[in-house]
């Protein structure tokens, strides 16, 4: 559970990144509307809520938050590695993480 919510944490820093518009060219090529900015705004904030409810829920309240605050920034770490590394490996991840936590979950 803690890999689907690092996965959480990837998409929601990944959201906030897409918006902001240097982030948002560099991976779509097209200009960013005042919609789609609040929109990628509210829908990470609602993927780092799901990823602190997974986090809290598989270990408790108390270590819970500081291994979801850890990460938050290691996803962070992430995304910035690969935007400044390979961009394009960034999308492909955002689906791949969380299939790979549902595999293992499966087994």
């Amino acid at each position: 559970m803690l890999l689907l919510s690092f996965a959480f944490c990837y998409l929601a820093m990944t959201g906030l990144a897409l918006a902001m518009s240097r982030q948002h060219k560099l991976l779509f090529s097209v200009a960013l509307s005042e919609s789609r900015t609040r929109l990628l705004r509210v829908g990470a904030a609602l993927a780092m809520l799901v990823g602190l409810a997974l986090a809290t829920a598989e270990l408790g309240g108390e270590i819970g938050i500081v291994i979801w605050l850890c990460q938050l920034m290691l996803s962070g770490l992430l995304l910035v590695a690969l935007l400044a590394w390979q961009a394009r490996w960034v999308l492909p991840l955002v689906a791949l993480l969380p299939l790979g936590a549902g595999l293992l979950r499966l087994f």
